[in-house]
C-alpha cells in the first residue's frame, strides 16, 4: 500500500491546541491483543503521551502507516472533547518528522497539571505524579476513553 500523501508535512507548520474543535476525532491504530471481546482493553490505553492521529488530517487506516503499525491494525476513535475529559489531559499537535515514518496528523495526549487549561501545550515526556488520588483520576481518564470510543476498523 502506498503511503498516503496526507500524512506527509509539506512544508506545513505545527498548530496549537487553540485549532482543535471539540467534535473532531482522534484515531489510534490496536491489534487484536489490545481486545477483550468487543472492547478494548483498558490497559492497551497508554497515558500519558498517548499518540493518536488527528482526524483533519488522517483518515482512519493511516493508522497502519505508523512506525511499529501493521496492515492487518484495527483503528478506534474518539473525540477531542472525550481527551479533554475532566482538564486532565489535552492533546497537542506533534507531527512526527522521521522520513519513513513522517506523519503531519500526529498528535500526543499529555497530562495537565491543576493550574494549566486545555489550551497549554504541556512538554512531552513529563512524568504523572505518584499520588493515589493522581493515579484514581489516570485510571478515571483511561476508563472514560474506553467507554466513549468508537471502533472505526476492526483487526483483521
Amino acid at each position: 500500500m502506498q503511503y498516503p500523501d496526507d500524512l506527509k508535512i509539506n512544508n506545513r507548520v505545527k498548530l496549537s491546541n487553540k485549532n482543535f474543535k471539540s467534535c473532531e476525532k482522534l484515531y489510534h491504530g490496536f491489534d487484536e491483543n489490545d481486545k477483550d471481546g468487543d472492547k478494548i482493553k483498558f490497559e492497551s490505553i497508554r497515558f500519558p503521551d498517548f499518540s493518536c492521529n488527528w482526524s483533519r488530517f488522517s483518515k482512519p487506516y493511516h493508522v497502519k502507516f505508523r512506525e511499529n503499525g501493521k496492515q492487518t491494525d484495527g483503528c478506534y476513535s474518539f473525540t477531542v472533547k472525550t481527551a479533554r475529559y475532566k482538564n486532565i489531559a489535552t492533546p497537542v499537535h506533534d507531527p512526527i518528522t522521521k522520513i519513513m515514518y513522517e506523519n503531519y496528523s500526529h498528535i500526543e495526549i499529555r497530562l495537565l497539571e491543576n493550574n494549566e487549561d486545555i489550551f497549554h501545550e504541556p512538554q512531552k515526556g513529563r512524568k504523572p505524579k505518584k499520588s493515589n488520588t493522581a493515579k484514581e483520576k489516570r485510571r478515571e481518564y483511561r476508563m472514560n476513553i474506553v467507554n466513549k470510543l468508537k471502533i472505526e476498523i476492526l483487526p483483521t
